[in-house]
């Protein structure tokens, strides 16, 4: 299943709260605690989500008794993918697709010559697109009509229809 992890969701919890302060120069701060009990996550989880997110500078933190989270730059500005590399590292649909960009994905090594290599390549890229392009504030708004249509994906080559409908 292609899905978010926990932490992934956690985080994205969090920044929603936090997008939901009122815009002022200064964002006022909230702190995990008051995250973690108005949506029921635990504390220790949160803290390390957070700890990520201002790791990744999508989050800033202040201490001291008003201290807490704030977001780093605005909902607009922070797009799922973002979040999700934040808190899991680089998104890739399967484990040839290389994490650095330049390479791609290559050939695995488990199956020499591997026929879907090139469409699965074009499937990782086109999923990387369009996470880029859904930001916080889309997620956020009352509809998804918001983040614009879905992307077109290449057809699952024969051969590996085949083989899933086998299995």
């Amino acid at each position: 299943m292609l899905g978010f992890t926990k932490r992934t969701d956690y985080a994205l919890v969090a920044l929603a709260r936090l997008a939901e302060e009122p815009s002022r120069s200064e964002p006022t701060a909230v702190s995990a605690r008051r995250i973690a009990e108005r949506h029921n996550v635990p504390v220790p989880v949160l803290m390390n989500v957070l700890k990520d997110l201002v790791g990744s500078g999508l989050v800033s933190s202040t201490r001291g008794a008003r201290g807490g989270y704030a977001l780093a730059r605005s909902a607009e500005r922070i797009s799922v993918r973002d979040v999700i590399e934040a808190m899991e590292g680089p998104v890739k649909v399967v484990a040839c697709c290389a994490e650095d960009e330049d390479t791609g994905c290559v050939e695995c090594n488990v199956f020499v010559g591997c026929p879907v290599t090139s469409s699965v390549r074009k499937l990782n890229d086109r999923i990387q697109e369009f996470l880029a392009n859904v930001t916080l504030r889309d997620l956020m708004s009352d509809h998804l009509g918001a983040i614009g249509p879905v992307p077109q994906f290449i057809p699952v080559p024969t051969r590996l229809s085949k083989a899933l409908g086998e299995r």
